[in-house]
Order: structure tokens, then sequence, then C-alpha cells
């Protein structure tokens, strides 16, 4: 409740909602309330009331399964964000997945309707077929990748809330055993030394921390997300209980790798120990902002890509050169090395043989490391079998002789 002079002189009362509410959907307005300060401030707490009961009704959680949908597509989808499962999907992935399972309910039917409109009970796996060509074909070309993801979402949700609404949801998933496309494309990698130029150049703009996120991805195998999200501190670099150790942390799969940084032999990684040497400590964080405009931060993940843009360009590197290209490129570094596979999760903290192959890209130096291996195997065999033929001393060519 306001009050306001009149020209006259005396005071007159209203009352006022926020504009908030009026913006929100608050149908009451201003509403004059009188010169009797005592009426006003009665007829002031009724509408007051009223608007309480309005924002309690906003704030209420409202029961999905009494909205209209209830039983389609659409509600499943909903009904898998709300589960325990979705729950688990870190967050920097939940993005993703709701744009996929969007992207599917939102396609276009002959008859002008959704898909996620459809009730679950008319969906088979025939119309799940035509769904995954209309992904498939989309409005820029063939999507392969996205097609394939929208697929695994929607038979997760399925199968999901299929156990928590049995009677709803139908037993037989037609999401499962879609013929699906596949992509021949290798994903692009960096060598040792494109990494180290992507480094420079982003050096050379002025941002020295986040020069150590290529040479962290590619040396220590950490995924790049978690560089630039500030997992990597200088306290786990050298620390006083392992001096001779740098503690690689991998939130996504929840492995904790101490990679070791020397031997009797010397320095393990003596090119990324002497950037960090030249790298200025803004604060607990390895890769933080410079500071120039506030306090220094993690990087925002478009800020770090649209400057590794810039850096790339300016060195002239190629197009792949990325931080994820810098990661991949570092693990099938080991790769040509020739350490075993159990030697490259135990370095990048993968928990299973299948991810870690992944990342392991197929080369030329592999090739000619099995090759090489190959040839000399040939060549022990064929020389073991001349010596098994030929006779082992001069009895026993009179003995052959003889016989």
């Amino acid at each position: 409740m306001v009050e306001k002079r009149l020209r006259s002189g005396n005071v007159a009362f209203y009352w006022n909602p926020r504009r908030a509410d009026i913006t929100a959907g608050f149908t009451l307005h201003c509403e004059a309330l009188g010169q009797d300060y005592g009426a006003a401030i009665r007829r002031a707490n009724e509408l007051n009331r009223h608007l309480d009961d309005w924002r309690g009704g906003r704030r209420a959680v409202k029961d999905l399964d009494l909205q209209p949908g209830f039983g389609t597509l659409d509600w499943l989808i909903e009904r898998y964000y709300r589960s325990r499962a979705f729950a688990k999907v870190s967050a920097r992935a939940q993005p993703e997945y709701r744009w996929e399972l969007h992207t599917a309910a939102d396609v276009k039917l002959k008859n002008g309707d959704r898909a996620g409109a459809l009730p679950l009970k008319a969906i088979s796996a025939r119309f799940v077929d035509k769904l995954y060509e209309k992904i498939l074909a989309g409005g820029r070309g063939n999507r392969v990748r996205t097609a394939n993801a929208c697929m695994t979402r929607l038979k997760r949700a399925w199968d999901v809330v299929h156990r928590l609404y049995p009677k709803v949801v139908p037993t037989v998933n037609p999401f499962a055993g879609v013929e699906r496309e596949s992509r021949n494309i290798d994903t692009a990698y960096v060598t040792r030394s494109e990494a180290y130029a992507l480094s420079a150049a982003i050096a050379k703009l002025g941002h020295p921390t986040l020069a150590l996120a290529p040479l962290v991805c590619f040396e220590w195998h950490q995924r790049p997300e978690h560089v630039l999200d500030g997992v990597l501190t200088w306290t786990d670099y050298r620390p006083e209980g392992r001096p001779q150790s740098v503690r690689i942390a991998h939130p996504k799969t929840g492995a904790m790798v101490w990679m070791p940084l020397q031997d009797k032999e010397g320095l393990l990684f003596p090119e990324i120990e002497k950037a960090i040497a030249a790298t200025p400590r803004l604060g607990i964080p390895m890769v933080l902002t410079p500071g120039t405009k506030g306090k220094p931060r993690p990087y925002s993940h478009f800020y770090a890509r649209s400057l590794i843009r810039r850096a790339r360009r300016a060195a002239g590197l190629p197009e792949n050169v990325t931080l994820k290209a810098c990661e991949r490129g570092g693990m099938t570094e080991l790769g040509n090395s020739e350490v075993t596979e159990a030697g490259i999760m135990s370095l990048s903290g993968h928990k299973t043989p299948q991810a870690s192959r992944l990342y392991v890209k197929r080369t030329e130096t592999q090739r000619l490391a099995a090759a090489r291996k190959r040839r000399a195997w040939v060549e022990a065999e064929r020389n073991a079998t001349k010596s098994q033929n030929e006779p082992r001393n001069q009895s026993q060519n009179v003995i052959s002789r003889t016989q």
C-alpha cells in the first residue's frame, strides 16, 4: 500500500502490485483504496492475501502426471529428466542430452503434428525407423552423429521410465535395435610440434596460463573441459608429499592419476615443465584469465575456444588443432611409442580398453613398427627352421651318408 497527497492536500491510499507479478500474469492491477486509513488497510490485506495465494500456486510443483500430454513421448522425455538416471548424467553432458531429445521430439510428421505429441502406444519400430531417417536427413544434410545420439537417448529414456510406469510405457522398446548409419571418419589428432606451436601462439595473445592447456591435454591427457574449469591446481604440481609427481584428476570418470615427472634417468616431461616454470601463478588453479577485467578466474569454454581459434590462425595451424585433438595426439603418441594398453590406461585414467582405444589413432609409425616386428619374427622362424634342418655335427653327416 502506498500513499499519495492529492491536490487538495488530503492523503489517499493505493494498492500497487509489483510490476514483475503483473508481467508474470497476475490479473489485478493498481486499485484506489480511498482516504480512510483503516478501510484502506483492510482492503490492502485482502488484496495481499489474494496475491500471496497466486504466488503460492505459481511456486507449487504441479504433478506431471496430471498435466495434458500424459503418456506421450513428450511426457516420457520430461519424466526421464526428473529421474535419478538423468541426475547421474554429468552437468556438462545434460544440455547435450536435452538438445538431442528435443531434436527428436520436435520432428514434424506428415499431418503437421510433432513426434513428441504421439502416445507411446502408437510408437512402433517402423515409426522409429522413419523418425531416424528424418533426423538423419535434417535441414543441413546428413547428420549421422545427431541421429545416432537421438536414438541412444530415447532408448535409455524408454527403459528408465518403463521401470517406473510399466503400465503406461510398453514393454517392447521400439528404439532398441535401430539399424544405424556409421561414420567412417578418423577423428583428427595433433602432433607434438603442433601442440607446442599452439601453446606459443596462445601465449603471444597475452594468455600465458591458457597456453598451458594444449600442453596439459597432450602430455598429461587431462580432458580440455577439466583444464579450463580449473581442476588442475598449483597444489597438484610437485606437492610436498609427492615432489616427483603431478596429480591429474578426471572428474568424468572419477579417476585420479599421479603422473610421474622424473625417474633416475631424469625428467620425463622437460618441455612442459619448462613452460610451467615460465607461467605466472594467478591463483590456485593453473589456468586462469589474466585478470585485466576483474580478478583472475577460470576461462569460459566459449571464450577459450575463441582465443584458440585466433591463436591457431595466427600460427598458420590447421583447423583441426584443438584442445581435444591435443588430448588425442598425446594418447596417439603413447601408441606410437608402443606402450601397452594397460600402460596407456594407467596414464590416461580411462577405465576400459574400449574407451582408451578411441583416443589412440592408427598411424604410419605404428604400422611400420608392427611390420618390422613381423619381419623380425619371420626371419627368426626361418633361421630356426634352417638350423633344425642342418646336421648338428660331423657324425650326423656320416650317419646320413651311411644310411
